[in-house]
């Protein structure tokens, strides 16, 4: 699908106030230019590639006939982009005589100008007679290898179309452009139920009418795209499901299936996902937590960077508290008036866990397997499925919940050498947000063993008092929602232009 130029602007090649891009870095590092594949080319310093870099390369590639990649992994020298440009001459040429037509500079302010000079991205286009692609603003690489300069207020951005003796053309701020980004430019600007609904690179937002405040608008305009779905994120907790459901049914079909709700705040979402799912019909998927972003802003010492961002429940005020191990959920709508199970369709886990292909059947030793659920990590016998209540257990940013054994079976001694691995590989942030509930049969021993777990993991001990009551018992400051089940409960808190191919 190839990207439509937004518009044809020679403001870039005139250079921004900031005037960054010759003059940002005054280092006297010598620039070494790597191979890293067909005409894929690395600039470090040092004799030896940074590993971030190569990682970003990996996703950029493999080039398409015709195109050629130039990653910059280091601030310029004394010589700004001159001495760049001398540095890249014999990989230039070489391309121009591989008939390279397209070059992709991966490079924060390629495209811009600076104190009255060319910027690199110009001086490569007129001196090689290349097309060369650029961004004005920070230079990103997403999980799927797409590139992404964040559109952040008062900053320039956008990645630009040059071409020999021609004004530069300015693209987008994410390119290939992902084949749903048509249908959500239709919805375009629009107000619903006291609500504005607007176009951002991750796909749609809604938000309160009025200005919105400078780091919501950051974040809007943080969050990368993702080829596969569009998100569309919620910026206040107070908006009518209807709403939501209106926006989503204006969407073809094939792009409302594959859209994801995301709550910008990062907390959980999953009633207003069933509502909606009842609404309009139909499977409804939702994130857990939101990205981490940074604002896309590249390091010092580099000049590319990584636009991938882990996501994060977030706590009330603000602040990231644990990465969730379910990423998205999907909802499917009731059926009979009863909720349908909610199922986990992305997911992270610990190492130990890396090998499973399915959320529900992640092998833990011999005898034991392990389901992500919303609020956590399920661990029971292989012939065995979570219960109902660990399942419809919503996330929460201030417990992790970690579910034992199934009902009337029995947690015997083989359990404990695999659950030992599993809490080793649990991160800190985890760890102190632990809550054990047991939903199986544990004996006088192995209650010993689980407090002995918990001790040298660093989970907070669970409640003597209340460790071997036969009733529910909830966690202290979780609310009803995270209630354990009626047996031993033991709490611990403790082509840049077109769609990219698939890699060969």
């Amino acid at each position: 699908m190839t990207a439509t130029p937004s518009g044809v602007n020679t403001a870039i090649e005139q250079g921004s106030a900031r005037g960054s891009g010759n003059s940002r870095h005054n280092t006297i590092e010598a620039l070494t230019v790597s191979h890293a594949g067909e005409h894929m080319y690395l600039v470090h310093t040092g004799s030896r590639l940074p590993m971030w870099l190569t990682r970003l390369a990996d996703r950029l590639s493999p080039t398409r006939p015709g195109e050629a990649v130039v990653l910059i992994g280091a601030p310029l020298d004394e010589d700004g982009v001159e001495g760049l440009c001398r540095r890249l001459a014999p990989v230039l040429e070489a391309s121009r005589d591989a008939r390279v037509r397209l070059l992709v500079l991966v490079m924060s302010e390629g495209a811009d100008a600076a104190e009255g000079r060319p910027s690199a991205a110009r001086l490569i286009c007129e001196r090689w007679g290349f097309d060369v692609l650029a961004t004005a603003g920070s230079a990103l690489v997403t999980a799927d290898g797409a590139l992404f300069s964040p559109d952040l207020p008062g900053m320039s951005s956008s990645w630009w179309h040059f071409s020999p003796g021609a004004p530069a053309r300015c693209m987008s701020s994410h390119l290939p452009v992902p084949d749903w980004e048509a249908a959500v430019r239709r919805v375009g600007r629009q107000t619903v139920a006291g609500h504005v609904v607007e176009p951002v690179p991750a796909g749609l937002a809604v938000r309160p009418v009025g200005p919105a405040s400078l780091a919501t608008r950051i974040r809007l305009h943080s969050i990368p795209p993702e080829h596969g779905r569009p998100q569309l994120i919620l910026a206040s907790p107070d908006i009518p499901t209807a709403a939501l459901a209106v926006v989503m049914g204006t969407l073809p079909e094939h792009v409302r299936g594959s859209l994801r709700l995301m709550f910008l705040a990062g907390r959980p979402m999953l009633r207003t996902g069933q509502e909606v799912a009842d609404l309009l019909g139909c499977d409804v998927h939702v994130a857990v937590g939101a990205p981490l972003v940074s604002g896309g802003i590249v390091p010092d010492d580099a000049s590319a960077g990584d636009a991938i961002a882990d996501q994060y429940l977030f706590d009330a005020v603000g602040r990231p508290a644990w990465r969730p191990f379910a990423q998205t959920v999907v909802h499917a709508p009731a059926a009979g008036g009863d909720d349908r199970p909610i199922r986990v369709t992305q997911w992270r886990v610990p190492p130990v866990l890396a090998g499973g292909t399915e959320p529900d059947a992640l092998s833990l030793g011999r005898h034991w397997k392990v389901a992500v659920t919303p609020a956590g990590l399920w661990v029971g016998p292989r012939d065995a499925q979570p219960p109902l209540l660990v399942t419809a257990r919503p996330a929460s940013a201030d417990t992790v919940a970690l579910d034992l054994g199934a009902t009337h079976r029995t947690l015997d001694e083989s359990l404990w050498p695999e659950l030992d691995t599993l809490f080793e590989q649990l991160e800190p942030e985890v760890c102190v947000r632990a809550v054990v509930h047991v939903h199986g049969v544990l004996g006088t021993q192995d209650r010993e063993r689980l407090l002995e777990l918990t001790v040298r993991h660093g989970l907070r001990q669970p409640d003597p008092e209340v460790a071997g009551r036969s009733v529910p018992v909830a966690h202290h400051g979780t609310g009803p929602e995270h209630t354990t089940s009626s047996h031993l409960a033991t709490g611990s808190s403790g082509a840049w232009l077109h769609t990219r191919p698939e890699a060969s």
